[in-house]
């Protein structure tokens, strides 16, 4: 992304969310003025406090979708939330704000270890290996001064997952842009879901990164378990009560 088309974005969600503080109206597609997003100040003060440090890449419609999603998995208090592809720990600080008290595992290179791994050529079009190499693994830590029970992994998955293995989950969110990470995610995490719990992953329905489509489609093929589209670009999986795959 241009560095204009970032300003852009910046500026663009900033002035998206003083409409829902202000409760203006708005002409915006989503039209939040007359969703409960609206009223949800606690979410609205830990977006904007976090669209506001810049570590924050998601839209209020998919920093929502987290929210609400991690907020509605918290019956299952005895199986954990994951976040596998970082950043800049906007989106796990997120979820963190309403996990209630079960642990948080993240997931990611943190740039220290080179950034994002091999890329596919006209499966993942807009990505590079080594891309995301800024995150750094001190500052993300510091989004989550004061939390207990958060844990990090740095380095490429799946090999960092191997103390996950006889963990459960009741939340994981993907964000790992291309096809390889977005699957092996997939075969990791979906056998460890429990029941009702939910993967979600962003970029699904993003062109640009065709990758997480084609991995999810690959992975649910002949299997009698939907793909749920949420806005702007998640996709959201529940484990159902056979087990899926």
């Amino acid at each position: 992304m241009s560095r204009l088309r970032t300003q852009a974005s910046y500026w663009f969600k900033r002035f998206e969310l003083l409409t829902l503080r202000k409760e203006w109206p708005t002409l915006m597609v989503r039209n939040h003025e007359g969703h409960s997003v609206a009223k949800d100040r606690e979410f609205l003060d830990l977006y904007d406090r976090l669209h506001g440090q810049r570590v924050l890449l998601q839209t209020i419609s998919e920093a929502y979708n987290l929210w609400d999603l991690c907020r509605s998995t918290g019956e299952y208090s005895n199986a954990d939330i994951a976040e596998a592809g970082v950043y800049k720990g906007g989106s796990a600080r997120l979820m963190c704000g309403v996990r209630g008290s079960r642990t948080l595992h993240l997931l990611d290179t943190f740039g220290d270890h080179g950034g994002m791994p091999d890329t596919l050529t006209g499966i993942d079009p807009i990505h590079r290996k080594g891309d995301f190499g800024d995150s750094r693994l001190e500052r993300v830590k510091q989004l989550f001064s004061g939390e207990k029970n958060v844990h990090f992994y740095p380095g490429f998955f799946p090999s960092t997952a191997t103390p996950l293995t006889n963990c459960t989950f009741s939340l994981v969110h993907l964000d790992m842009d291309i096809y390889r990470s977005t699957l092996d995610g997939l075969i990791f995490f979906w056998p460890r879901v429990v029941t009702g719990g939910v993967i979600i992953s962003h970029d699904y329905s993003c062109l640009g990164n065709a990758g997480v489509k084609k991995a999810f489609d690959e992975f649910f093929a002949g299997q009698k378990i939907p793909r749920i589209r949420l806005w702007d670009t998640h996709v959201a999986v529940v484990k159902p009560p056979s087990g899926g795959l």
